[in-house]
């Protein structure tokens, strides 16, 4: 939520900069609501970016500000950024452009669309590169297996306002869990908000408990803003939680050695599956994965998916699970 306040606080210092006479040090902190240090820090951004800016005296002892003309494009929503894309970032945004998302396939799909075509219009129109024009029909979206988005969009705009305006949010959770109820009515905060493996999750403080969890965005039935500002001071890195999760579970860490198949060797080399990992090459053309990640069922499940082409080392028990479960699997489809 930190990069789109500052990317709010960005466009409004822009469009304030880029007004005939520009604009005073004190005035931009009035209506930024920011130090004169901020506004110093604002302005080094703008010109890492490109964006050049003047000053001028308005009564002898007072500086006004402005950003230099050429670099601003005046449109009916007022005054814009103009940018100036080379081919390779052209590229890159309309492969972003054209990549489906989870809310692609819900009712935000006329939304999605209608500001794709808002967004290629403005690029197009801020480059001289001709080519670009044939640049929307090079890349493909195709269709995966999204989870069911129907129904859900004033629930995820609802997740987002409270995430913006940190304030504490009610909301009915279905669950699968054996030992919870299949709804819970929850008291929460939405904090941030990620893609994984076609759905959406939204990453939640739980204040019942001060818990963080993720919460997949279809298992909503409801939920609704409530009056209560939420001021609890907590720290939390959530790319850093990420990061160690296997399967978006943080607890129930674990420590695997899985020796992979020459056959699975190569696709396994040319990623990496978890920070920390090691990769020991043998002889054969097969390889061993050395990794701490967290969640012993998802783990044995994707190990699993490999077939013969994996097998869990370390740790024994969890071997022995597999083992287990490989016998009853037999049986099954022998009879």
């Amino acid at each position: 939520m930190a990069a789109a306040k500052n990317l709010i606080q960005f466009m409004k210092a822009f469009e304030l900069l880029s007004r005939p006479g520009g604009i005073s040090i004190g005035e931009l902190q009035e209506k930024l609501e920011i130090s004169r240090r901020s506004v110093y820090r604002l302005f080094d951004s703008m010109e890492e970016l490109g964006y050049p800016l003047v000053d001028s005296s308005l009564d002898g002892r007072t500086k006004s500000w402005s950003m230099m003309s050429e670099y601003v494009a005046s449109r009916p929503a007022g005054r814009v950024p103009r940018l100036s894309l080379n081919t390779g970032e052209m590229m890159i945004l309309y492969q972003i452009l054209s990549r489906q998302t989870p809310l692609y396939e819900s009712g935000m799909k006329q939304t999605i669309g209608a500001l794709r075509k808002r967004l290629e219009q403005f690029y197009l129109e801020n480059s001289e590169d001709t080519d670009l024009q044939n640049f929307g029909e090079l890349f493909l979206s195709l269709p995966g297996q999204y989870k069911h988005l129907e129904g859900k969009e004033s629930i995820y705009e609802t997740l987002l306002k409270g995430a913006l305006e940190k304030r504490c949010c009610r909301g009915s959770y279905r669950s699968f869990s054996a030992d919870s109820p299949e709804y819970r009515d929850i008291e929460f905060v939405p904090i941030r908000f990620f893609e994984w493996n076609y759905g959406l999750y939204c990453l939640i403080y739980r204040t019942s408990d001060k818990a963080v969890r993720t919460m997949a965005l279809e298992r909503f039935e409801s939920v609704r803003l409530t009056d209560r500002p939420f001021r609890e001071k907590f720290s939390i890195d959530a790319e850093k939680m990420l990061e160690k999760a296997w399967a978006l579970t943080f607890d129930d860490e674990i420590s695997v050695v899985i020796r992979f198949s020459a056959e699975a060797a190569p696709y396994i080399r040319e990623r990496e599956w978890q920070k920390g990992q090691s990769i020991e090459l043998e002889t054969d053309g097969g390889l061993l994965l050395k990794m701490t990640t967290s969640g012993r069922r998802d783990i044995k499940s994707w190990i699993m998916s490999f077939g013969r082409d994996a097998e869990l080392i370390e740790p024994a028990d969890l071997r022995g699970e597999i083992r287990e479960e490989l016998i009853s699997l037999t049986e099954k489809y022998e009879n």
